[in-house]
């Protein structure tokens, strides 16, 4: 899935609109059962866990496809920014070499373009884990309405493939996102990034959601995966 182009062009209005994902990604961090020293970010946007992660550590390895979204990552000489995409095995193996002793990924890994590969590379790494990955139960209603399909993947096969590769069984979690009207909702679809890889609606499409959708809010829908 072509996302990291779309995150690069909404690199700078992404912070402000990523509501639901830093409160899934705070949610994620508050399930942490063990203190790593050496931490890999895989997908790691602008920094939503850097920062809001509290408990002390010495190296942190930010990774994601999007160099615009790196850029806006905080910086220190604690942490080591690098360009790599997960769909990439040369990814893999430059963690597979690399010293660290737990890797996060959230709101990130539901754009893979085989899940079941990348959670099975993931898997080969022998570390700690914790993830949140979102299904196609996001933004549900709107895509019935819009006569459009979700760009990620199913709760079904995602769920599968944590189970098969990590031997978890996740934790679903829904969110709601509420707006005073569907313009409002329509523009923090656009500006916040989190349509991905959804082509742009048409006219037609527009103008069914502008007159049909029911609710006043976005449905959001993840899996919540810890390995410890």
């Amino acid at each position: 899935m072509e996302s990291h182009r779309v995150f690069d062009r909404r690199a700078e209005s992404y912070d402000s609109y990523n509501l639901i994902q830093r409160r899934a990604a705070a949610r994620l961090l508050s399930r942490l059962k063990i203190d790593a020293e050496k931490i890999v970010d895989l997908g790691c946007g602008t920094g939503t866990l850097y920062r809001l992660y509290e408990r002390p550590f010495t190296h942190w390895i930010a990774v994601d496809a999007a160099p615009a979204m790196l850029a806006l990552h905080p910086h220190s000489p604690r942490i080591e920014k690098r360009i790599g995409n997960f769909d990439d095995a040369t990814l893999f193996e430059e963690l597979a070499e690399s010293d660290f002793d737990l890797l996060l990924s959230s709101s990130a890994l539901q754009w893979a373009e085989d899940i079941d590969w990348t959670l099975a590379q993931i898997a080969k790494l022998n570390k700690p884990t914790a993830l949140n990955v979102f299904t196609s139960g996001t933004f549900a209603t709107l895509h019935r309405v819009a006569g459009c399909t979700s760009p990620i993947h199913d709760r079904e096969t995602i769920e599968k493939a944590l189970i098969r590769r990590l031997g978890i069984r996740p934790e679903l979690c829904r969110y709601r996102l509420y707006f005073r009207s569907t313009p409002d909702m329509l523009r923090y679809i656009q500006r916040s990034g989190v349509g991905g890889g959804t082509p742009r609606l048409s006219i037609s499409q527009m103008r069914r959601l502008m007159e049909s959708y029911p609710l006043n809010y976005l449905e959001f829908e993840l899996l919540r995966s810890t390995s410890f």
